[in-house]
């Protein structure tokens, strides 16, 4: 059997352009939560943003820490892609999953929440996925 399952997380949304620039926003493994990795303060560039756009940071923010404890004990990895709606590659993946609000979070390819986190329903797909994984490995 090989290394840990990997789940990967998209989570949609507009982000200041900085966030492109610090590496702890494209991926977040359980194995860097259990060292201490967390999100990058924002610049102070950054925080010129309008607030909804420094909410958004903050919703995945929170949305990667819930992934990290949920992840841990379980040998489970998870990347989390922050897709930024306003770039045009996050418009084609956007496309390409059905999101048609301006928030979603996506699964291994499948849309689970849009407009508001359901935090359930997300805990639920990422288990899901990494069941399906480990039945299959």
């Amino acid at each position: 059997m090989g290394g840990p399952r990997t789940v990967r997380v998209q989570v949609f949304d507009v982000y200041p352009t900085t966030l492109g620039h610090c590496p702890h926003y494209n991926l977040f493994a359980s194995e860097m939560a259990a060292a201490g990795a967390e999100f990058c303060e924002l610049s102070d560039q950054a925080l010129e943003y309008p607030p909804d756009v420094i909410k958004s940071h903050e919703r995945a923010a929170r949305i990667a820490e819930f992934l990290a404890r949920e992840a841990r004990g379980m040998g489970l990895n998870v990347e989390v892609e922050m897709v930024n709606l306003v770039s045009p590659g996050g418009l084609l993946k956007a496309l390409r999953h059905g999101v048609l609000g301006r928030f979603a979070v996506v699964v291994d390819g499948r849309k689970v929440c849009e407009g508001e986190v359901d935090w359930a329903r997300l805990r639920e797909a990422v288990i899901a996925r990494w069941r399906m994984g480990s039945a299959s490995g």
